[in-house]
């Protein structure tokens, strides 16, 4: 096998990652709209949060909020889940309380239970959030 051989199979590798969406104390909050091929949402049980990256250096505490926010801007939470420990990946499920319709979006927050300070870095890399039917 040629170094060339290797840097081709890197590179088929590294296309085939999903791609991450970051989320960190000056931007916390990200939205993924809902899309339209996603039809019959009403009949999904959960949102499913794939965490796959965490900068925390400071360990601060992170907790998450997931609304549904419908197509008129009316945010409705959804639930809540926290990272434990603080620097740990995951996958994580709230209920959809019955509340998604087949239009709008999910709105997911990161909040810190502590006061960074100036300096401090929280940065959390999610996956494409998903859809489950329990």
């Amino acid at each position: 096998m040629t170094k060339h051989d290797d840097a081709r199979r890197l590179n088929a590798n590294s296309a085939g990652a999903e791609k991450l969406h970051y989320l960190d104390l000056k931007n916390p909050s990200i939205s993924q709209p809902i899309d339209a091929s996603e039809k019959g949402l009403a009949g999904y049980k959960f949102v499913e949060v794939e965490v796959a990256e965490v900068s925390n250096p400071k360990n601060h505490p992170v907790t998450f909020e997931i609304h549904y926010q419908t197509s008129g801007r009316e945010k409705l939470l959804l639930g809540s889940f926290g990272l434990y420990p603080s620097n740990g990946t995951g996958k994580f499920i709230v209920a959809t309380q019955r509340k998604l319709k087949d239009e709008g979006a999910i709105v997911l927050t990161l909040v810190t239970l502590e006061k960074a300070e100036s300096g401090d870095t929280i940065r959390v890399g999610i996956k494409r959030i998903k859809f489950l039917k329990g």
